[in-house]
């Protein structure tokens, strides 16, 4: 019984929740950060450009759709 709940321990609570859960979501916070640093500028005209292709995009995905 204490080898299978050392297995479960090291296993369940090392791999899954200590390795995946809580270290791989700050790999993936971390990697979404950097990736978003990289988009932002800083000037409006390049957040007014983006949000206009979207809309064309938008817009044009509903009129493709219909």
């Amino acid at each position: 019984a204490r080898l299978l709940g050392e297995g479960f321990w090291k296993g369940g609570d090392r791999g899954v929740i200590d390795g995946f859960i809580i270290n791989g979501s700050t790999k993936v916070i971390s990697l979404v950060a950097a990736m978003s640093r990289k988009v932002q500028s800083g000037y409006v005209y390049h957040y007014a450009f983006s949000m206009l292709v979207g809309i064309i995009v938008l817009i044009s995905f509903f009129v493709l759709v219909r």
